[in-house]
């Protein structure tokens, strides 16, 4: 009888393997291996390593649910801070896999259409800003740069904290640096 595959248990042995080999070194061999099944089912069913980290990404994503994150509402503090927060625990989760994957983006190309459901979601975050800066509420500045600003510090604290895991930064508030990002920014 035919070993059942669990897709779920095959993606988080994919972010596992790319998190510490990098995306080269994660081969389908060692993924095959982490996981219990054959390096031939995952090609059969998966078709290839990058296919995989796209199922992989997409899982994220959809665990994440930065849709509904990134929803106007009117509240400019109540919806940044849904997005950071969002964000701030997708990246404790999963920071290490996104950082192999967005640093070998470069030496891979098949990556750039495995990071296509990340980057529409820092486009969504920047139409929720380009909105706030229609309405009047936010200065007028390119929206992915504000995303950068908005974004960018999570991104460098998890990047530290994964580096020096002994010697971790203290927890950020994350009201606290909405209200500093918006200090800088309200019309």
């Amino acid at each position: 009888m035919p070993k059942i595959i669990e897709d779920e248990k095959i993606f988080h042995t994919v972010m596992q393997v790319v998190s510490e080999r990098g995306y080269a070194g994660a081969t389908t061999k060692l993924m095959a291996e982490a996981a219990n099944v054959s390096e031939v089912t995952l090609f059969r069913k998966y078709e290839n390593k990058a296919q995989l980290v796209k199922q992989a990404i997409a899982l994220i994503v959809k665990q994440t649910d930065f849709t509904s994150a990134a929803h106007y509402t009117g509240n400019i503090e109540a919806d940044l801070l849904r997005v950071v927060q969002a964000y701030h625990d997708s990246a404790i989760k999963h920071g290490l896999f996104f950082s192999a994957l967005f640093s070998d983006v470069t030496r891979h190309p098949e990556l750039v259409d495995a990071i296509g459901e990340p980057l529409a979601i820092f486009r969504a975050i920047g139409e929720l800003i380009a909105h706030y800066q229609a309405d009047g509420t936010l200065q007028q500045e390119p929206p992915l740069l504000a995303v950068a600003a908005l974004l960018g510090p999570l991104v460098y604290a998890s990047l530290l904290n994964s580096a020096m895991p002994n010697d971790p930064l203290p927890p950020l508030e994350l009201s606290v640096h909405v209200t500093h990002f918006l200090a800088g920014r309200r019309t």
